[in-house]
């Protein structure tokens, strides 16, 4: 860590130190972090990137921390939300029926989702549920139910660690299964959706259905990441897990989801070390049952 912080006087934004991340991620653990950055507009970001850069300070963006767990012993460098002054919606009309949305990357996902039936737009149906802010969804190629993040973007806008900025078209963005591929130290500012015109109460009621099915299928009145693996060609994650007899298992606070088992709950006071000690006992299980290696799809940061 820098012995001094010379952006606490040169930003607009908010800068807090040695913040635990327990209280920024949906699964309600971690430990503390260095700095936590809040930058109030492209400048302040721009600044917060190169001093980084001129010290040495590895950062990461945080995001909601819906698909994140933060070991227990913290992360040594910074955090950098973009949920205060990378925000906001916009629209643009294109031909035969077509309209881009750009939105902040800091957004909610789910705040586009509803945006769109209220404009007769389609496209984002799929994205129903999904936690995490737009910034967020694309760099983790975010789908379910069939569609996938990289199906409705035509761009995203992006600063590199020297704080230039600019847009890459679709065609130039390289995405893979629940991943996008970034050129390091790159940051997502946002992204421009390509949606189509579609009966916007059909629309809403196509999202209600994604909701309810979520509702029904998973823990979502507990803390958690949501899926903690990458779905293998043999199968559903969850499947195999719960095949391998797993469903259920509890250590400490930590516990193999009794009604999804491709997802650890918090009953309470988990630690990440207990989760970390779930994950490996799911993968290990399922490979000498099945042989199949299961990937995680969550980020792991920071140190034991």
């Amino acid at each position: 860590m820098a012995k001094s912080f010379p952006l606490a006087g040169k930003i607009k934004g908010e800068i807090r130190y040695s913040v635990p991340l327990s209280g920024y991620t949906s699964f309600r653990v971690g430990g503390p972090i260095d700095y936590l950055a809040f930058p109030a507009d492209m400048e302040d970001l721009r600044k917060t990137l190169q001093w980084c850069r001129g010290q040495g300070v590895r950062y990461f963006i945080l995001g909601n921390g819906t698909n994140l767990l933060v070991r227990d012993g913290g992360v040594r460098g910074m955090a950098i939300s973009l949920s205060r002054g990378f925000i906001g919606l916009e629209e643009a009309e294109l031909d035969q029926g077509e309209k881009l949305v750009f939105s902040g990357a800091g957004e909610p996902l789910g705040r586009v989702v509803e945006f769109a039936p209220g404009r007769g737009l389609a496209g984002l149906e799929f994205a129903a549920g999904i936690p995490g802010t737009v910034g967020g969804a694309i760099f983790m190629n975010a789908g379910a139910f069939q569609g996938e993040m990289k199906d409705a973007i035509d761009s995203v806008r992006l600063m590199d660690a020297e704080g230039k900025v600019w847009e890459r078209r679709r065609g130039e963005l390289k995405f893979s299964y629940r991943s996008m591929e970034l050129r390091e130290g790159e940051v997502i500012l946002g992204g421009r959706f390509r949606l189509r015109a579609g009966d916007g109460q059909k629309v809403r009621e196509k999202v209600e259905e994604i909701l309810h099915r979520r509702r029904i299928k998973q823990p979502l009145d507990l803390p958690s990441a949501g899926s903690i693996f990458k779905n293998p060609p043999q199968g559903p994650a969850g499947k195999l897990i719960e095949e391998a007899g797993l469903k259920g298992r509890r250590l400490g606070d930590a516990q193999i989801s009794e009604k999804h088992a491709n997802f650890i709950v918090n009953r309470g006071r988990a630690r990440a070390g207990d989760i970390l000690a779930l994950i490996e006992l799911a993968r290990e299980k399922v490979l000498k049952e099945y042989g199949v290696l299961l990937e995680m799809e969550i980020q792991v940061v920071g140190e034991d």
